[in-house]
């Protein structure tokens, strides 16, 4: 094998390797901070909800403990059955993808399992390649019934 064969199946193999890791990059990486305490939330699931005025809803469940064979997942989520999480209704607008309500569960919230709107932004939102993305980020000095929270989170997940 010549130098530049072996130079081209080095360059493949690191690539390979390159695309392997992109692919294999956690389903959610962030932050979701409640009274200053942080959790550590690591799977998501996507769902269809309900139409929200004529238009598609994507549900999100982030959350410490995997959701995916629940039959409620949000229910089940603000519930506390999964650690600390979030559920998500997103839909998409004229002006690109908005946060509709969240329900938020962390151990440090005095009101753990309570809704909220307005609190939180969806960023980047893209749904392609059968995949939901996006980066979800509270507002500046966002609170929950005067409990501080601060979530900057980053998700990839099958479409549902």
């Amino acid at each position: 094998m010549n130098t530049t064969s072996r130079f081209l199946a080095v360059l493949a193999l690191v690539a390979s390797s390159c695309a392997a890791l992109a692919a294999a990059a956690a389903p959610v990486q962030g932050s979701f901070k409640a009274n200053g305490k942080d959790a550590t939330l690591t799977h998501v699931i996507a769902k269809k909800s309900e139409p929200y005025m004529g238009q598609p809803v994507i549900q999100l469940v982030l959350s410490e403990k995997d959701a995916s064979a629940s039959k409620s997942p949000d229910f089940e989520a603000q519930m506390g059955h999964f650690g600390a999480a979030l559920a998500v209704k997103l839909t998409h607008g004229a002006d690109g993808w908005n946060v509709i309500g969240t329900e938020f569960s962390h151990p440090a919230l005095q009101h753990s399992g309570a809704s909220g709107t307005g609190i939180m932004k969806a960023k980047d939102v893209a749904v392609a390649n059968g995949e939901v993305s996006g980066h979800l980020v509270t507002n500046e000095h966002a609170d929950l019934f005067g409990e501080p929270i601060a979530i900057d989170l980053t998700f990839h997940v099958k479409q549902p």
